[in-house]
């Protein structure tokens, strides 16, 4: 006996508007038209010859029938998808895409990758980079390392490598006339910042420095960019062991004091509980997890 079903597009348009219930969230999520997706629910509740919706001036509510079809619909759909997503990661199990915070990638990836590639000769890695979090719904990418407070809700977060923060400067700071071996002299100095204020605010509390205004100097977004122009003498950067050891062992850079902050940002491994069907992300994730056991 064949089976009986209703037409697919209206159980997609019935998913999205009972998982979102709004018509127009669910247009915006299949790219559609409102009236298409309004469409589509009266094509499945006539097939059914019940009402799935009950709608209201300014909300729409799921009707008896319409709460007992859902669930069964998202999981039927949800099967179908790690289906498919299993047949993609057989055939293309040794790709693996993954999104790379860019001064991690430059600074403490790059140079440990290539025991990756000794222990897993048969996986291809394809790196991108970006500071976002990754949208793994929409972006096709299977694992990322990104730096944050660890709290991006629906995917799996282990924390990877937390971070010290100190100043550094040039060595030339230590001899001019406002010389940084007095934590008061920051003053004379420009604050470069790190995407934002606030760690420069939060080692300032932590020096116990109540008079310098940390709300000033040169908002700088990539790392590796702000420990040049530190390097550069455009003035004072929080740095960290991880980005600028080899600096300070050279004596590119200084560090004029020993207060060191470490915050509640890090970075994480982070990825969807379904990805690890493919071994090719359990691979990875447990060797990046191995540098720092």
């Amino acid at each position: 006996m064949g089976r009986r079903l209703p037409p697919l597009n209206s159980l997609k348009s019935f998913e999205a508007a009972g998982r979102l219930l709004s018509f127009t969230a669910a247009a915006n999520e299949l790219s559609v038209t409102q009236a298409a997706i309004s469409h589509q629910i009266k094509v499945i509740e006539d097939f059914l010859g019940v009402a799935l919706f009950d709608r209201y001036p300014r909300r729409l509510a799921l009707t008896e029938p319409g709460r007992r079809l859902l669930p069964e619909v998202i999981e039927a759909f949800d099967r179908v998808s790690l289906a498919v997503a299993a047949i993609s990661q057989e055939q293309y199990s040794n790709v693996l895409s993954v999104r790379l915070a860019p001064s991690f990638a430059a600074k403490w990836l790059s140079p440990r990758l290539k025991y990756f590639w000794l222990q897993y000769p048969e996986i291809d890695l394809r790196l991108y980079h970006a500071h976002a979090a990754v949208d793994f719904e929409r972006e096709e990418i299977d694992i990322a390392v990104t730096y944050g407070k660890g709290d991006w809700p629906g995917v799996i977060v282990e924390k990877l490598l937390s971070l010290d923060f100190f100043p550094v400067c040039s060595p030339a700071f230590l001899s001019n006339d406002k010389p940084l071996t007095d934590v008061a002299n920051l003053r004379y100095y420009a604050l470069l910042h790190d995407a934002d204020y606030e760690c420069w605010c939060d080692w300032l509390t932590l020096a116990g420095i109540e008079d310098i205004d940390a709300n000033r100097g040169t908002v700088i977004d990539d790392t590796n960019v702000l420990i040049q122009a530190a390097i550069d003498g455009q003035g004072i950067a929080l740095g960290s062991t991880t980005f600028v050891e080899d600096l300070l062992e050279s004596g590119r850079l200084v560090k004029p004091f020993d207060v060191s902050l470490v915050n509640e940002f890090a970075y994480y491994v982070v990825y969807p509980e379904a990805h690890l069907k493919n071994p090719a992300v359990r691979a990875f994730k447990e060797w990046l997890l191995s540098l720092v056991d």
